[in-house]
């Protein structure tokens, strides 16, 4: 009896051990839990570089439990479905102007006001500090959780064939705008027809003359080959936007804080390697831009299109949202 009491103890550690041995590379092979981002810029635009840099450090921040799949070009969509697919939960991640942002809360207007800011400093301190904090709050009752403000960066005008210098040159010219009723009012007070357009159908358009017109960053231009529909470039920089990286909040506070930390410093990561990498390029791509044939003004004075759009677009947003978030934009040094 005794010798059968030692056997069935025996071949009970012996179980034992066997289901561990089995169990411990079951849990050493759990499938990292995967991200999806989707985003529409080019593939060699710095948005889509920064999203492959924020991939990989996640991954490594995450230690392999977390895997983020990049997907640029509007593979998955364009802005307005992105953003419904991260609110409904059917796409995890996705990044666009701010502007896209705007018909969940109108305070996202204030970022796009035509030279509210002073230089990249300023909109990067604005963004970065308790106005950016303030506008992602706003995000949260929509199911979106903000990671950090990434940049389509300033905006620059291109044309067909009629160079800009003056506020009329752009009368009369079908231009394409982010579906932004700031950028939209400001390029009517300027005597534009401006055309909401999403980036995807933007370079068929301007082939077939659709649009006469359309304003980017520099290196979306470069990325998205408009220089072969585009000759002239007006280097303007008119308007700064924000690109917000937001992800489906129920998804995001499922996670560990340890996996929904490494996901912020990433994004914090990526957008400052982000905003590093445009101005270094920048100078290089002007270039680049005028060996494919466009001709670049690089001397621009904005004081008579500021007068025609500047306080009156500002205006129009204080009456809508009041003057607080526009005055703490002023007020960042």
């Amino acid at each position: 009896m005794k010798r059968l009491a030692f056997l069935k103890t025996a071949l009970a550690a012996l179980a034992l051990a066997l289901g561990a041995t089995v169990a411990t590379p079951a849990l050493a092979q759990t499938p990292p839990t995967k991200i999806r981002f989707a985003h529409a810029g080019p593939e060699t635009a710095s948005q889509h570089l920064a999203a492959l840099e924020f991939a990989r450090l996640v991954k490594e921040r995450s230690g392999g439990k977390l895997e983020v799949q990049v997907f640029p070009g509007s593979q998955l969509g364009n802005d307005s479905t992105l953003i419904g697919a991260v609110r409904g939960g059917t796409i995890d991640m996705m990044m666009a102007g701010s502007g896209n942002f705007s018909g969940m809360s109108s305070k996202f207007d204030v970022l796009d006001i035509p030279f509210l800011f002073r230089d990249p400093a300023h909109a990067y301190a604005t963004v970065d500090g308790e106005v950016g904090q303030r506008l992602a709050r706003e995000l949260e009752p929509h199911n979106l959780q903000q990671l950090a403000f990434w940049e389509v960066g300033f905006r620059s005008i291109t044309t067909k064939n009629r160079p800009v210098t003056r506020p009329e040159d752009v009368k009369g010219l079908k231009i394409r705008v982010t579906p932004n009723p700031t950028h939209i009012q400001a390029w009517r007070l300027l005597g534009a027809n401006p055309i909401p357009m999403p980036l995807g159908e933007l370079y068929q358009a301007l082939e077939s003359g659709a649009v006469d017109a359309q304003e980017h960053p520099v290196d979306i231009t470069y990325a998205a080959k408009f220089y072969e529909v585009q000759k002239q470039l007006t280097l303007s920089r008119h308007a700064f936007t924000a690109m917000p990286v937001v992800m489906n909040k129920k998804k995001f506070d499922a996670l560990a804080p340890a996996l929904q930390q490494a996901l912020l410093t990433s994004a914090n990561d990526a957008k400052l390697f982000q905003r590093q990498l445009n101005q270094k390029n920048e100078p290089g791509i002007v270039a680049e831009l005028r060996k494919h044939g466009m001709h670049v003004i690089e001397t621009f004075d904005p004081a008579a299109f500021r007068a025609i759009v500047g306080e009156a677009v500002r205006q129009s947003f204080v009456a809508k949202n009041g003057p607080e978030l526009l005055t703490a934009v002023d007020a960042v040094k």
